[in-house]
Parts: structure tokens; C-alpha cells; sequence
């Protein structure tokens, strides 16, 4: 059984990578699964739903308690030679809300029995935030409802970045964490809420640049859009139809604006909204359709 092992590690490679390494407590942790058949032959992964097993513990060694259980990915084939990636969020998986240092470790059943690949550690950590602002507020339509909205900042890579945080009015309960970006520490981002209780942030990234989220109560970003300002700070206001606007600032379109309709079609659990100059990625796992794996 150790030979088989021995043997599958070496015909196929699996490796743990993080985009980045340090997320906010609630935040989605995304941790990327990297495969690469060696074996001369397709490989054939994921027909049973618990081909892929991750285990999570503190740097001391001591394991994290599970949340929940990965949902199936589904069968594919990895054609010989060809390398295929996987991303998925560790978050709802596993208790790792605690500030701290974790490690991740994969096992990868790769044929029959119980032939296997076990990965080498990865490392990440989750951060310690600052609470800029908060409000509490009713979710309007419901029956009673209150949440609470925070703006909450922490520093990743010598860059101050912020997050609208979506709890209970206690705190106690995390719904959702929305990245917002970087912003520049001269300037504080400006924050208001508009009749039905949706919250706008402005914030400057940039030199000349800013961005204005629009964000629902269940996390939905329907609104990101970019604004310059050569001539003073952009500031949020209220238009002629007594919309929260950005005033003194002039609308650029880029390629990662958005607006959504507000349609009221349900929750946005799952969504990852990207900082400027990025895209959103997209949910777990990154697959092409069964049976043809896109080549990296």
C-alpha cells in the first residue's frame, strides 16, 4: 500500500497554492488545488464525492474542527501531460475564525483502492481587523430584521485594505465579508446609507482614483464604479432624485465596473467581488466541462 503511494506521487503532482495568504476573519479563504498527470495515461478524478479530502490545523499542529463537508465536484478526465486547476474556499469548511496561523493539506485519491497523493503544507493566516465605521439597520421588506454594516480595515502586504462586513446587530453572527481593495491611508473612505438601507462606500485607491460600491444586505454588489478628481476630493451626496451620488467626481468606465439589477431575485452567498484592478473570480472549482480540463 506505501509502495502505491510512493508510486502515485511520483506520476501525479498535486500542489496547494494561496493567491494571497493572509485573509480577514469571515473573509473567503480561496485556496487553488494544482494537478499534473504524469502517468502516460488519462487520469480519471472526482467519481466519488470524497476523492478530495482537506484537513486544516493551527501551526502548533492541533486540528481545526469541520464545519461542513466538500461538496462534489464531479468526474473528469485529465488527458496525459495536461495540468488542471481548482480553487475552493475554506471558509465554510472549517472553524477559522480565530486570528492565527493555519495550515492546509489536501489528500488526493488518484486510482483505484486506496492509491493516493497527500500534499506538502500550505500556510495562511487570518488577520486582525480595525473597525473604521458601523451602522445597524433594518432589512427593509422584512419582518423586524436588523443587521449591522461595518467598514472594517486591515493591512496585507504594506497595503491598507477595507471590507464591508454584513453581521447581526451583536457581531456575534458573520454573513458576509466583501473586499473592497486597497485605499490610501491619507485619505478615509466615506461611507452613507441611502433610503432603503443599501450601503454606499467611496474610497481612494489611487493617485486621481476612486471607487463607489453599492452593496445590499444579503452582500450583493450592485453597483462598482470608477471616478477621477484632479481638482479635490470626490464626496458622496444625494442627486436630483435623491439618490446617494458621488459628487465632484468624474465617472471613468473600466473594464471591472458594474451594475447589477436590483431584482430582488435572493442572496449572493457565494459571490467574490474583486478590488479595482481585478476581476471577481469565479466560484469552486475551476473546471471546463468534464472530460476536457483546461490546459494551464
Amino acid at each position: 500500500m506505501f509502495l502505491l503511494a510512493l508510486v502515485a506521487r511520483a506520476q501525479v503532482d498535486v500542489k496547494l497554492e494561496f493567491e494571497q495568504d493572509k485573509f480577514l476573519s469571515g473573509e473567503k479563504a480561496e485556496i487553488l488545488v494544482r494537478i499534473a498527470n504524469f502517468t502516460g495515461a488519462p487520469l480519471r478524478l472526482g467519481e466519488s464525492d470524497d476523492w478530495l479530502r482537506f484537513s486544516v490545523g493551527n501551526v502548533s499542529g492541533v486540528g481545526v474542527s469541520r464545519k461542513a463537508e466538500l461538496e462534489p465536484t464531479g468526474a473528469f478526465t485529465l488527458k496525459p501531460g495536461a495540468r488542471a486547476t481548482l480553487r475552493f474556499d475554506l471558509t465554510p469548511l472549517f472553524q477559522i475564525d480565530q486570528v492565527g496561523r493555519y495550515t492546509a493539506t489536501a489528500t488526493v485519491f488518484t486510482g483505484p483502492g486506496e492509491t493516493h497523493v497527500i500534499t506538502t503544507p500550505a500556510e495562511f493566516e487570518i488577520m486582525r481587523g480595525v473597525v473604521l465605521w458601523e451602522r445597524e439597520f433594518g432589512v427593509v421588506g422584512s419582518q423586524g430584521e436588523r443587521r449591522r454594516y461595518a467598514i472594517v480595515q486591515a493591512n496585507y502586504l504594506r497595503r491598507a485594505r477595507i471590507f464591508a462586513v454584513i453581521t447581526n446587530p451583536e457581531a456575534s453572527v458573520t454573513y458576509h465579508v466583501v473586499p473592497l481593495g486597497t485605499v490610501v491611508s491619507f485619505n478615509p473612505p466615506s461611507m452613507a446609507l441611502d433610503p432603503k438601507n443599501r450601503l454606499h462606500i467611496l474610497h481612494q485607491y489611487g493617485a486621481d482614483d476612486f471607487v463607489h460600491h453599492r452593496i445590499l444586505h444579503d452582500g450583493t454588489v450592485s453597483i462598482r464604479h470608477t471616478y477621477v478628481s484632479r481638482v479635490g476630493r470626490p464626496i458622496l451626496g444625494v442627486d436630483g432624485t435623491g439618490e446617494v451620488a458621488v459628487v465632484r467626481g468624474t465617472r471613468r468606465p473600466g473594464p471591472n465596473d458594474l451594475t447589477v439589477p436590483e431584482d430582488g431575485s435572493g442572496s449572493n452567498t457565494n459571490r467574490v467581488v474583486g478590488k479595482p484592478g481585478e476581476s471577481a473570480p469565479p466560484a469552486a472549482p475551476i473546471l471546463p466541462p468534464p472530460g476536457a480540463p483546461r490546459p494551464r
